[in-house]
């Protein structure tokens, strides 16, 4: 008897968890799930309206008659701010091809109020610009699936939310810096948008179909096949004279292979923009991360510094051997 109980509650066991893993490949959010835990990134978050806090600290947007509340940290911002710096932080969660991911043993160490006000906080002091930490759809307390990131609804969902809060701060140009899966973020933005003085690309992933290429993935490792290329869009970059485009990488990176970046830099330039490759040592055993030197390099763009002076401040060490 107890071992026909142990092998039905087995049983019963193992469809609960196929069932859990198909609804989390559906997509289907967890009702006000906490972002700023893994396990809430994992599952992706749903909120109604009611339960978004109207606070200086997040925006409501609807995108495809779905709605979505956004979490954001910032410091030195005004009544008004001719212009603010806004950041966004690479992706926050390990897929595999087959499907299974996994959220990185460190995430929940920075994901909390706290210590995200305080980058906030040091980033205004170390470049001295009013500046926004943006929580992208899924993490780091915003609502949303992670999992479908790169899709054309981020980037609609974050251009929605930049309006709202180009309003509220009355803001008249933005300075934007991204890193990684950031930095497409930017790239998919400069199509939608005409107020942007620097952009800023660390390690970015410009080209999704050639990075994945590279890696040998059928489709970007997320697994969806709609997602938006910011290679297929150039030709939608409005001319703007005022803006500088810059794009940060180091020749060894092995998570975003720098000739995937480079072919995107050729193709904008190809379509009359000032575009410019910035060489610079990535942190890490993949020397991919480059934080904190596309905040200084948007820090130069302002200040009106020419791009050769920019990569005379950024060496770039020989290769031994």
């Amino acid at each position: 008897m107890d071992q026909e109980r142990t092998r039905q509650t087995a049983r019963a066991l193992a469809v609960s968890g196929f069932v859990s893993t198909v609804l989390a490949a559906c997509g289907i959010a967890q009702h006000n799930a906490d972002t700023f835990t893994a396990a809430g990134v994992l599952s992706g978050s749903r909120i109604d309206r009611t339960e978004c806090p109207d606070d200086m600290s997040h925006v409501w947007v609807e995108v495809d008659n779905r709605g979505e509340c956004l979490r954001y940290f910032s410091a030195g911002l005004d009544e008004a701010n001719p212009v603010v710096h806004v950041w966004f932080h690479g992706d926050r969660m390990g897929q595999s091809e087959e499907g299974e991911a996994w959220i990185s043993k460190s995430y929940e160490e920075h994901a909390n109020r706290e210590t995200l006000q305080g980058f906030a906080d040091r980033a205004l002091s170390d470049y001295g610009l009013p500046y926004i930490r943006f929580s992208r759809p899924g993490v780091y307390g915003s609502s949303g699936e992670h999992k479908t990131r790169r899709r054309p609804r981020e980037s609609a969902i974050i251009n929605a939310a930049l309006d709202q809060l180009k309003e509220r701060y009355q803001v008249g140009r933005f300075s934007l810096t991204g890193q990684s899966g950031g930095g497409h973020v930017v790239a998919a933005l400069l199509p939608k948008r005409t107020d942007i003085d620097c952009a800023v690309m660390t390690s970015g992933v410009l080209s999704v179909r050639e990075r994945a290429r590279a890696h040998g993935w059928k489709t970007d490792i997320t697994g969806y096949w709609d997602y938006w290329d910011p290679m297929d869009h150039i030709d939608l970059i409005v001319r703007d004279p005022k803006r500088r485009i810059f794009i940060v990488g180091d020749p060894l990176d092995r998570n975003t292979p720098l000739e995937t970046q480079l072919s995107y830099l050729d193709a904008v330039s190809k379509a009359d923009h000032s575009i410019t490759f910035l060489r610079a040592k990535g942190k890490g055993r993949s020397h991919h991360s480059l934080n904190l030197v596309g905040f200084q390099v948007a820090k130069w763009c302002l200040d009106g510094l020419s791009a050769t002076e920019m990569q005379s401040r950024l060496p770039y060490p020989a290769s031994k051997g």
